[in-house]
């Protein structure tokens, strides 16, 4: 690691609506289509097939489940850059997942060397419940990670919503569904 790269790390976790089971939970984070529209960012995002598999840590690749090692996408997002909306950039990254045991891994690359690892993961909650629960670690420019952890911290509330209304919707239907 160079002296002008950072690294940043950042955990939040939000409890899971009672009903949903943990597969269910697991099954909504293996969704990455689903995954991808919960960023509040998102101008759009196409499959990619890499030239060469991409690398995933040894401990990940030990979690890893289902027949694919890796799924990756090409995403854009639109970044505001100056307050209010005044400039906006399209910032395009490739985003790799592996569904692991309990959840699912990401490894979103962007522009100007920016690396995000996120392992997303259903828990059993300290109050009992289950928890989902985001932990990133950003790797990056010094001069660009409190940008990059700012955008991380100011999109998860919305992210995590999103899942937890789609699965709490899962448990309303299938209530509906046995009535």
């Amino acid at each position: 690691m160079s002296f002008f790269t950072g690294t940043a790390s950042i955990l939040h976790s939000s409890p899971i609506p009672a009903g949903v089971t943990k597969e269910q939970a697991i099954a909504m984070l293996s969704d990455h289509a689903f995954f991808l529209s919960c960023d509040p960012l998102l101008s759009k995002f196409e499959p990619l097939s890499p030239a060469s598999p991409p690398v995933v840590p040894d401990a990940i690749t030990a979690q890893a489940r289902g027949p694919r090692l890796t799924t990756c996408f090409t995403v854009t997002d639109i970044v505001h850059t100056i307050p209010a909306g005044l400039w906006d950039t399209n910032v395009v990254s490739t985003y790799e997942f592996t569904d692991i045991t309990h959840g699912v891994f990401a490894r979103i690359r962007s522009p100007l060397s920016v690396v995000l690892d996120t392992l997303w993961e259903i828990k059993e909650g300290e109050a009992g419940g289950l928890e989902l629960v985001e932990a990133a670690t950003i790797s990056c420019s010094r001069l660009l990670l409190g940008v990059v952890k700012s955008q991380c911290e100011n999109g998860w509330q919305k992210i995590h919503a999103k899942m937890l209304t789609r699965l709490e919707d899962e448990v309303k239907a299938g209530a509906a569904g046995s009535g």
